[in-house]
């Protein structure tokens, strides 16, 4: 009989800083963390199939001011991170050697995005949109700026399309080769979060006035949902791309895309938290959701099979970072007071869960 999943804790470590963002290399066996007074970590798990295993950390050259965002390149062999000081530094994966130095525009650069094929790599700086090399951080293209600052920033899976959220939409750039265009998904209100589905289909954007938007990539039919309590700045896609998970409060609102797709239909409303949410995420390419609040609680779901919590841990202060490992084994939980914990995906006698 299947038993059900667990997040079981298989790692620590206290980090001196506020944790901000965190990326896992693709192959699983380090991360860089950024936190808030400019630190950079680069973590390496130890033995993390047996309870008791050990992060090593490695501190890095530290972000003047602070730190923003860090993205690690599907290809593996570097990551970058940024800063309040306006720079965007490009890192060796072996060691954390500093390969280049970026200084996008004048103000901070906080959403980074490495393309699929980790050629490219998306920086975007208030209005401003550039791809640089990855390789060597030579500036590739420079598109027109935007109607708005970028709240968010993602590529699609094939890595033709690159989204923007921004005040009235979504700006999508198709990129191929040295060619590219521009279409804008428009609607009132400030977006906050762009998400694609990875079946290509649907494009998603949660926005500042307590509704979720989105469009059908094929047709350009647009809807939308409305009635959440509060902003809408998280939102998931399912490997699958069936299901998108948004956050509502303390709440988690999970819409069935399956079928005739959500519109007249009910989503599913995941509830424990107390307070509002922090952090959510799908697996990928699985069916597990992990979400973490103010309430310094960690939850586990299923939402296609059930709507209470399979697991819940309680953290030290609240999430501030919650990251999937590339391979779906390994959540990795950052906090506001610098307690780093990777979560091994179990099921009690310790066959992993998929």
């Amino acid at each position: 009989m299947r038993r059900t999943a667990i997040l079981d804790p298989r790692a620590t470590a206290t980090l001196d800083d506020y944790v901000v963002d965190a990326a896992w290399a693709p192959d699983g066996r380090a991360l860089v963390v950024v936190g808030g007074e400019g630190r950079t970590f680069l973590i390496a798990p130890r033995d993390l199939e047996a309870r008791g295993a050990a992060l090593d950390v490695r501190p890095l050259p530290a972000h003047g001011m602070g730190g923003l965002a860090c993205a690690w390149s599907p290809k593996g062999d570097v990551f970058a991170t940024s800063g309040q000081d306006n720079a965007v530094v490009l890192r060796a994966a072996a060691d954390g050697g500093e390969r280049a130095r970026l200084r996008p525009g004048m103000g901070w650069s906080e959403h980074l995005a490495f393309s699929p094929d980790g050629a490219r790599l998306a920086i975007a700086t208030g209005k401003a949109l550039a791809l640089w090399s990855a390789a060597d951080g030579a500036l590739q293209h420079r598109f027109e700026p935007l109607g708005g600052a970028i709240a968010a920033l993602a590529w699609d899976k094939p890595g033709r399309d690159l989204g923007a959220a921004i005040n009235g939409g979504v700006v999508v750039h198709r990129v191929e080769g040295t060619t590219f265009a521009c279409r804008h998904y428009k609607w009132s209100g400030q977006c906050l979060t762009v998400a694609f589905s990875p079946n290509g289909r649907t494009l998603a954007t949660g926005l500042q006035d307590g509704s979720v938007h989105f469009w059908y990539l094929g047709s350009g039919k647009d809807s939308q949902m409305r009635g959440y309590p509060s902003r809408v700045n998280l939102t998931s896609w399912s490997g699958d791309g069936r299901y998108l998970a948004t956050n509502a409060g303390p709440d988690v609102v999970v819409w069935d895309f399956g079928g005739r797709g959500p519109e007249g239909s009910r989503p599913v409303q995941l509830r424990g938290h107390s307070d509002a949410l922090e952090c959510l995420a799908f697996q990928p390419g699985g069916g597990y959701l992990v979400s973490a609040g103010r309430d310094w609680r960690l939850s586990l779901w299923q939402p296609a099979k059930a709507q209470a919590a399979l697991d819940a841990h309680l953290t030290d202060s609240e999430a501030s970072c919650l990251r999937w490992s590339p391979d779906g084994r390994y959540v990795a939980v950052g906090e506001r007071k610098g307690r780093f914990t990777v979560f091994a995906l179990d099921y009690p006698g310790g066959a992993a869960a998929r």
